[in-house]
């Protein structure tokens, strides 16, 4: 699965830089896919969905948070460094 390169999290206009470190979703009969969370923003984009499921704007499951974890390669190993250096890359993409 493709995800976005930047967290769902936006104030003002202005939508946050950061790479994702969290997928959120709700679980009702299905599971919907209903945003990205850098370390951050996770309690602001919580309160949100919840205000959101108040509404009945989106599904009122269980909200399900699960860490996004980095796949090994043959060039990347998965170690502290070569997640840092991903981390640096994806900044200074954007």
């Amino acid at each position: 699965m493709t995800l976005p390169r930047k967290c769902s999290f936006s104030k003002l206009a202005t939508q946050c830089d950061i790479p994702p470190s969290y997928i959120l979703s709700v679980i009702e009969k299905e599971e919907y896919l209903v945003g990205m969370s850098c370390m951050e923003h996770l309690e602001p984009i919580k309160y949100k969905i919840k205000k959101l499921q108040q509404n009945h704007s989106i599904p009122n499951g269980k909200l399900k948070i699960e860490n996004i974890k980095m796949i090994s390669t043959n060039c990347i190993k998965g170690s502290q460094q070569d997640y840092e250096d991903v981390y640096s890359q994806r900044l200074r993409e954007n």
